[in-house]
């Protein structure tokens, strides 16, 4: 059978069209062993002919999968070896990683590699990955369901930073003819099989649905994501106008005209803003910025120690110290009847509990009832046995009576509303003995909010002190 002539071509194109690599660059080349590393590091090699490059063979074993992963690291040994090339492992703990920075496993094992390739490149080198258009596709179906603007639909580009990926405009189908047509051997990760992970849903479940209705998948995501790209870069030239026009001699931004900017320009410099500071990035951020702009005072935590400030006519990032954490706050008991209500007590800081009865006969404290508190109000006759306040915990769910369905771990939730995870550390939740009836910041859950038809309930409020409105 003829070499298939889909793969080489097509990457041999990124190469030269994205400029992806120059004669004489050192690329870590990043191969965990499976299909798509083993046709890059073919690939990269057949190129060296002609394009004299130094590859250096990388790969991190993330310690998660026991033998398998002990298996993958010596198959890539091997490998690098019958290329000839030098070759650079390490080992790290991935699980642990994830459980000290308070992230997902696959967010830890991306920047555990990452750094890693970074360290194998050097300042001025590059860092080459298998990702293809079908991981980019993936991708695009991905950020759909999130809800995602232009910058999501681009899929995964070519090249970003040091970061370049010559397979990107090839299909799997074509990843995986290339290696039985040349006759490269690779291994199987077997968590990729597994349903548990999003993108493995998408892969095995969505993607083939998709294909069914128009085969021609893989070219459509190919000109959407480059029409997105062009409409991204786009923007970026329109908000660096902007930045620059509206940026004040002491470096902040003139809030006037940031609120009078188009929305896809004013969301794409506020996004450029927290890529510049190394913050994260997400619509969710976006929005709780415009919404303290638009107020026209106020402060969101875009990362530790870094705050988006709106002062007057003003608006900008902050770097000041992280507060000091909190201690622990003890597991209390809450009677939560007439009798015992009001109730008030602190927790901590400047942050106290304030529970008291609903509907109320008189007003026992200053604070007034708010939308914010209405969030707030538990019928006390749907609650099950004893109520314990304690603080937010891992495996936490619950399901916000503001949302329409659904149990949600209270971690994505604190995700969705950009809550930096130093935060929440000090998050309380209230449970009975079917499990979380109140969240701090997500209020009540659907099973003890109250209802028209309610009779008794309370309302649970954190505050500061001398402060008057509670937090939802």
């Amino acid at each position: 059978m003829a070499e298939a002539q889909g793969l080489y071509p097509k990457a041999l194109q990124t190469v030269q069209q994205h400029q992806l690599l120059q004669q004489g660059d050192v690329v870590a080349a990043g191969v965990s062993g499976g299909a798509d590393s083993a046709a890059l590091l073919d690939f990269l090699c057949r190129l060296k002919g002609t394009l004299p490059i130094q590859i250096t063979v990388c790969h991190l074993n993330h310690l998660l999968r026991g033998e398998e992963s002990d298996r993958d690291e010596a198959f890539v040994r091997e490998l690098a070896a019958a290329y000839r090339l030098p070759f650079a492992c390490r080992r790290a703990d991935a699980a642990e990683y994830a459980r000290q920075r308070r992230c997902t496993v696959e967010e830890a094992g991306r920047a555990l590699r990452y750094a890693f390739f970074r360290e194998c490149a050097g300042a001025g080198g590059r860092i080459a990955t298998a990702h293809t258009l079908s991981d980019s596709m993936e991708t695009v179906v991905l950020n759909l369901c999130r809800g995602t603007g232009v910058r999501g639909l681009r899929g995964i580009p070519a090249a970003r930073g040091q970061v370049v990926r010559p397979l990107i405009a090839c299909t799997r189908q074509e990843v995986e003819d290339y290696c039985r047509e040349r006759g490269l051997r690779y291994v199987t990760d077997s968590s990729n099989l597994s349903l548990r992970y999003s993108r493995n849903r998408v892969r095995l479940e969505v993607i083939p649905q998709l294909m069914a209705l128009n085969p021609g998948l893989p070219a459509a995501i190919a000109g959407l994501t480059a029409r997105m790209e062009e409409q991204w870069q786009l923007n970026l030239a329109l908000a660096a106008e902007a930045r620059q026009r509206l940026t004040l001699p002491e470096g902040r931004l003139d809030r006037g005209g940031l609120l009078a900017l188009p929305p896809a320009v004013a969301e794409t410099l506020l996004l450029c803003l927290l890529e510049e500071a190394g913050a994260r990035q997400s619509a969710r951020l976006v929005e709780k910025m415009t919404e303290a702009a638009r107020r026209g005072s106020g402060e969101v935590q875009v990362g530790t120690g870094l705050f988006f400030t709106v002062r007057g006519d003003t608006a900008g990032l902050t770097s000041r110290e992280p507060a000091p954490a909190a201690e622990p706050f003890p597991p209390r008991e809450l009677e939560l009847t007439g009798g015992a209500l009001p109730v008030r007590f602190a927790i901590g800081g400047e942050r106290q509990v304030a529970i008291r009865p609903f509907p109320e006969k008189k007003e026992d404290f200053a604070e007034k009832i708010n939308k914010t508190a209405l969030n707030n109000r538990l019928d006390c006759g749907r609650i099950r046995g004893t109520v314990i306040l304690r603080p937010k915990a891992p495996g936490d769910r619950m399901a916000p009576a503001w949302r329409r369905a659904g149990s949600h771990p209270l971690k994505k939730l604190c995700q969705e509303a950009g809550i930096p995870p130093e935060r929440r550390r000090e998050l309380l939740v209230a449970e009975d003995r079917e499990g979380i009836i109140w969240a701090e910041g997500f209020g009540a859950d659907r099973r003890c909010a109250w209802r028209e038809d309610s009779r008794y309930g309370c309302v649970i409020e954190i505050i500061m002190e001398d402060r008057k409105n509670g937090e939802a």
